[in-house]
């Protein structure tokens, strides 16, 4: 990241910047270069960051924003305290989608910062517009050229187009699924709307439900005032619901009547609130097996799965790993500030050839590594050293006779990604396994001492 200190412009209704300045310092103290400011009159210029902290509709400078606003609302955050719903909706209607609620929300609003500094999404020149926007998630952000991906790309543009529908996202850990939802979204009519996304499994399932469908004031201990939840955020745009496999039948029945019925009902309410939000979920789990074990509601599958989407693992579509690693290497050359240009071909054998069970993400986090590490302008084998490592070696029975052939170890070695200090590890555990675990007789068939062994098996 470079040096140079963004610019982070505060307008504020309240004097009391105490909990916004204090937000912004753990901002500062996690290494992001900031420089804080507090004009008295609203300016919007190029490359920063601008942060209202309003109370009300009156509020002198969001009356200003809206209308001196032209396509910056991506790096406006807004910073509120009144979860009244006319005045959520209204920001909403503005198209001020990052709106935090202090002091309840203030982790997330630092995380938000980070993410919009990391991506130089507050640089408001031409070529930089829209960084939040279509160009860098829409369906053409996918990257890949295999057969299986396209078929998927294919179904969620069409679906994105062509419809509203709900839409069941499939895939291993690590394949995109997010991804895929905000291309879906982005690809639409409702791109202009909120895109709201929760991971089901990161809040405790007694916090989930209020923050699906909110709260009234009293509705429990320390419910002050009214909280405004996931779905009416999502309104008329789209709510992502990541790992949906894992929600409790309590939660699954509550999502039924919310979409069969497009309505909700806030936790301590009696009102229903019309809601009209695409759901597109998320899950690696096999949500057929669990509908038939009774875990996962018959009903509320259906209604999740008007359309499925499945993203193949990585290692089904290899064809593409060349071109994601040259996407990344491209990313991280402008985080990082390098200029690598090549990727050896040793590598390139060798990304080919590991299996990759993180798929995407983890080839990502092996080239930021790469890239973050590296001090020559190409990518070597050695700035894969912690990956090469820990490559398995698979040993697979074969159809043979293990009592006729009691010696015999059957190995399956991709030279792509083996180097002899795995397989020797390995070797040396698949024959202490043929010898019972004794290790002294292991040690004098490999012709090592016991010492020598016990290394290698911790290595």
């Amino acid at each position: 990241m470079s040096d140079e200190k963004i610019n982070i412009k505060v307008y504020s209704d309240s004097p009391d910047l105490v909990p916004v300045t204090s937000a912004l310092k753990q901002l500062e103290l996690k290494g992001f270069p900031i420089s804080i400011n507090f004009p008295q009159e609203l300016e919007v210029s190029e490359n920063e960051i601008i942060i209202l902290n309003i109370e009300t509709l009156d509020s002198p400078y969001l009356k200003q924003f809206i209308l001196k606003k032209k396509n910056i609302t991506n790096k406006v955050v807004i910073i509120i305290r009144n979860t009244e719903a006319l005045l959520v909706t209204s920001l909403l209607k503005h198209g001020l989608y990052n709106v935090f609620v202090f002091p309840y929300e203030v982790l997330k609003f630092t995380s938000f910062l980070a993410e919009l500094i990391s991506n130089k999404a507050y640089v408001t020149e031409t070529n930089r517009l829209g960084t939040f926007g279509m160009s860098k998630h829409g369906i053409k952000s996918i990257v890949g050229e295999s057969e299986k991906l396209l078929h998927a790309v294919n179904l969620a543009k069409k679906v994105s187009e062509k419809s509203h529908a709900n839409v069941l996202v499939l895939g291993e850990t690590g394949t995109g699924k997010g991804l895929f939802a905000r291309a879906i979204h982005n690809n639409g009519p409702a791109s202009h709307f909120p895109f709201i996304d929760i991971v089901c499994t990161a809040i405790p399932e007694t916090l989930l439900e209020s923050e699906l469908f909110g709260y009234e004031a009293g509705a429990f201990t320390n419910a002050r005032s009214r909280k405004i939840g996931l779905f009416e955020l999502a309104d008329r745009g789209t709510l992502f619901l990541d790992e949906i496999g894992d929600l409790s039948n309590n939660i699954q029945k509550k999502l039924l009547r919310a979409i069969e019925k497009k309505v909700i009902k806030r936790l301590g309410g009696v009102t229903d609130i019309p809601v009209n939000a695409r759901i597109i979920s998320a899950t690696n789990r096999d949500l057929e097996s669990m509908v038939e074990n009774g875990t996962f509601r018959r009903d509320l599958y259906h209604r999740l799965n008007v359309v499925t989407i499945e993203i193949p693992p990585l290692k089904e579509r290899p064809e593409d790993i060349i071109g994601l690693t040259n996407h990344f290497v491209e990313e991280f050359n402008k985080q990082f500030e390098k200029e690598i240009k090549k990727v050896d071909k040793d590598v390139q054998h060798f990304l080919k050839g590991y299996p990759w069970p993180g798929n995407v993400r983890e080839l990502k986090n092996a080239i930021e590594r790469a890239v973050l590490l590296s001090d020559n302008n190409k990518l070597e084998l050695s700035d894969f050293s912690s990956l090469i490592r820990n490559v398995p070696v698979e040993f697979k029975d074969r159809i043979f006779n293990e009592e006729a052939s009691p010696h015999l170890i059957r190995m399956d070695i991709n030279y792509g990604s083996t180097n002899l200090r795995n397989l020797q590890k390995q070797y040396a555990k698949e024959v202490l396994k043929k010898l019972g675990g004794n290790k002294t007789q292991t040690a004098r068939l490999l012709g090592v001492s016991r010492p020598k062994l016990d290394t290698l098996l911790k290595e």
